[in-house]
């Protein structure tokens, strides 16, 4: 009879752990925060800006211009209004060399700001628009390069090609202005 209490004593704590790390997930993670700020879920929420700029730099060594295998990053790059901008991905398709970005966030519970790409109606609905004009790329001599594809999603992910006729503009790496981001204050109600 003892060893079946200490199973079912075992049992019933693992239940409060993962009970309380849902908790803890749902609550206090930058993810369940940004959710709950952002359904207005015991938060007010205040768009403050947009078209809200970020600078990138990408180093020469990252581009593919040889093989169409995809590199996988995980490389902060900007950190703004407790937003990180990270470089995840870059491929050459053969057609273009596509440039993948996304973002996390360092996000206090009672309140802050932070940047997306989107806008959260008051209604609980999302709105999202990309333009090209949301970007401007130009290489270490302030020479302007034009952007091929782009597009944006899930979350406040975005990515641009470049087409190969401008390989020779980014082959010493290059800077990118997104102005594609929406700045947000909130707080706990």
């Amino acid at each position: 009879m003892g060893k079946k209490k200490v199973f079912l004593g075992v049992i019933f704590l693992g239940y409060l752990l993962l009970v309380g790390l849902l908790f803890y997930n749902e609550t206090y993670s930058n993810k369940g925060i940004l959710k709950n700020v952002s359904d207005r879920n015991g938060y007010a929420l205040n768009q403050i800006n947009d078209n809200e700029m970020v600078e990138l730099y990408i180093k020469p060594e990252w581009i593919p211009f040889n093989t169409n295998a995809e590199k996988s990053y995980d490389t902060v790059l900007a950190e703004k209004y407790n937003t990180n901008i990270v470089l995840v991905q870059i491929w050459n398709r053969e057609i273009d060399i596509f440039f993948s970005f996304d973002t996390t966030y360092n996000l206090d519970y009672n309140n802050g700001s932070f940047m997306y790409n989107g806008i959260f109606n008051e209604d609980g609905t999302f709105t999202s628009s990309m333009s090209h004009n949301d970007f401007y790329l130009y290489n270490n001599d302030g020479v302007e390069i034009g952007v091929g594809q782009s597009g944006r999603g899930p979350n406040s992910a975005f990515g641009f090609a470049i087409e190969p006729e401008n390989y020779d503009l980014i082959r010493d790496g290059f800077y990118i202005q997104y102005s594609g981001f929406y700045l947000y204050e909130y707080s706990k109600k």
